[in-house]
């Protein structure tokens, strides 16, 4: 009898243990998700079991044995931090994933992009090792999302491509990514591109509010990069696309810019992400930034003219969206093909916070406020142009208080007879030393309507 009950039990075991592997392997076609109760428990039962396997595998993690022998590791180093402010850790990225093999897939892409062939391939690209996730076939959308989330969160892993390959046998899904340097130029460049990160945040003093800290990192960018108009045709010029092209080389298009932003704020405790879409029917990227709880839009690119202007900085959803427009969300995409309809490369974004604000806006913010032209308000704005060109600042901004018609306001500003902006230049002029004055007959303005702005352009005799 004890046999026959010790046989039955073992039955049972088997069968139960069976009936676990199969939910935690098809849980995705069930329609079961880990964050049920349920199937939740499964997974920490098996994750349990599986741990004590002698070779450590287990379904769902990363597999790490078929590493190329002939990979060399990147170096893993990151600028040192600043004694004035905390590193914010960018994990906006992998936090969008809601399934489990697409963030087991992220952590395998983000340990094996440090380790690339030294040879390049038959493209020229130099392939990175693989990232294996065991017992889940993953499809394109889950794989596309994991790498973008990757390249979202990590602007500082700057030879990665836009080409990644991928595989579905038997039960496992293995991606791979390709970079466009060899490992040595990879690290050479990560202790340049350090050098140069450390040197921007040890300019940020102290005791700054964050609104400072990022118009402190907006100039920096503009102060040591120029726009690379031949990288927009030029394909091979892929580091004007990284944060190395706007730091280090100098030059960088829209990504560089953007993704600089990103990795110096984060050095300054903010919060900064990328953002993909159009600017002007062109393919464009920008920020958005979190400062005192509200989220910006912020184009580093667009503020870098022939001179620095800040008709995008700080600007909500609905205002960027006037010549700006933003991809779309990839997890909220339909079905799972996520190319366009020639099979190339789309563009798309994770899920980005609602801008609304406008109250860290430039104009708004450091604006010579224009609330009306009382004899106060007139020696108030006066004096705070006198200040502006104390410095030699190449402009002053102003903004048009809500209350006010704004095209009204700015007429009478700029326009006989009134003429608002030539009275405080004359004013500001009285009390400025030979060589800061402002030459009255050589001013410029341009609006900035949306935000209610008006830059006035300054030259000095």
């Amino acid at each position: 009898m004890k046999k026959f009950l010790t046989a039955v039990m073992t039955l049972l075991l088997t069968g139960l243990i069976g009936m676990f592997g199969f939910l935690v392997l098809y849980h995705d076609r069930l329609g079961l998700a880990w964050d049920d109760p349920f199937t939740g428990f499964l997974q920490n039962a098996l994750e349990a079991s599986v741990s004590r396997e002698p070779d450590g595998s287990a379904g769902g993690t990363p597999d790490t044995e078929n590493s190329d022998k002939n990979a060399s590791s990147v170096l893993q180093d990151a600028a040192s931090a600043s004694a004035n402010y905390p590193v914010f850790h960018r994990t906006a990225g992998l936090d969008s994933l809601t399934d489990s093999g697409s963030r087991v897939l992220y952590q395998g892409l983000l340990k094996s992009a440090y380790a690339i062939a030294q040879k390049a391939n038959k493209d020229g690209y130099y392939p990175a090792d693989e990232a294996t996730v065991k017992h889940a076939e993953l499809s394109e959308k889950q794989i596309r999302a994991a790498v973008l989330a990757l390249r979202c969160d990590n602007p500082q892993i700057f030879w990665l491509s836009n080409q990644y390959s991928y595989t579905c046998q038997a039960g496992n899904t293995s991606v791979q990514l390709y970079g466009y340097l060899p490992p040595s130029k990879c690290s050479e460049l990560v202790k340049k591109l350090n050098a140069e990160v450390a040197s921007v945040i040890a300019g940020i003093p102290k005791g700054l509010s964050e609104l400072d800290r990022e118009l402190c990192l907006f100039r920096a960018i503009a102060k040591r990069c120029t726009y690379d108009n031949a990288a927009v045709t030029d394909q091979t010029r892929l580091a004007a696309h990284e944060v190395t092209g706007a730091l280090v080389d100098g030059t960088a298009v829209c990504e560089g810019y953007a993704r600089a932003m990103q990795l110096l704020a984060s050095y300054c405790g903010l919060d900064c992400r990328t953002v993909s879409g159009e600017g002007n029917g062109e393919p464009h990227m920008w920020n958005i930034i979190s400062i005192d709880g509200n989220w910006y839009h912020l184009d580093p690119t667009w503020g870098d003219s022939d001179l620095l202007n800040y008709h995008y900085f700080n600007v909500s959803d609905s205002i960027i969206r006037a010549d700006h427009s933003i991809s779309e969300n990839i997890l909220l995409l339909k079905g799972e093909k996520v190319k366009d309809e020639d099979d190339s490369s789309a563009d798309y974004n994770l899920p980005l916070p609602a801008c609304t604000s406008m109250k860290a806006n430039y104009f708004r913010a450091r604006g010579i406020p224009v609330s009306g032209f009382t004899s106060e308000n007139n020696k108030k704005a006066a004096a705070a142009v006198a200040a502006a060109a104390k410095s030699k600042s190449r402009t002053v901004e102003f903004y048009i208080d809500e209350k006010l018609n704004y095209e009204d306001t700015v007429a009478q500003m700029i326009g006989a007879p009134k003429y608002q902006l030539f009275h405080y230049i004359q004013t500001a002029n009285r009390s400025l030393k030979a060589g800061s004055r402002i030459n009255e007959d050589k001013i410029q303005y341009v609006q900035a309507d949306k935000c209610r702005g008006l830059t006035v352009i300054l030259e000095y005799h």
